[in-house]
């Protein structure tokens, strides 16, 4: 279990290092389909700390990304989040 801070109280992510998957509910979502983004910053508690948490999912080794919101992503999941990380500006 992995803290990320940012989107709401107590959000965590699981992350299966011999399956190469990592859940992480609505803390990242599958939108568009294909791809990574967040929710609106409305309904996060701290979005720039969101945005440092969702960085330091990059230092784990995964292939698979599920959600709890929008379209999981099955392979190459660690290439769209760095994607989507490399867009914050912060």
């Amino acid at each position: 279990m992995i803290g990320v801070p940012g989107k709401s109280p107590g959000e965590v992510a699981f992350y299966w290092p011999a399956r190469r998957v990592l859940i992480v509910g609505d803390a990242v979502i599958g939108n568009p389909s294909g791809g990574c983004g967040l929710l609106r910053e409305q309904v996060m508690d701290d979005a720039v700390g969101l945005r440092q948490s969702v960085r330091k999912l990059l230092d784990l080794e995964f292939d698979t990304l599920l959600v709890g919101d929008g379209v999981p992503i099955p392979q190459g999941a660690k290439d769209r989040l760095r994607e989507l990380v490399d867009s914050f500006l912060d």
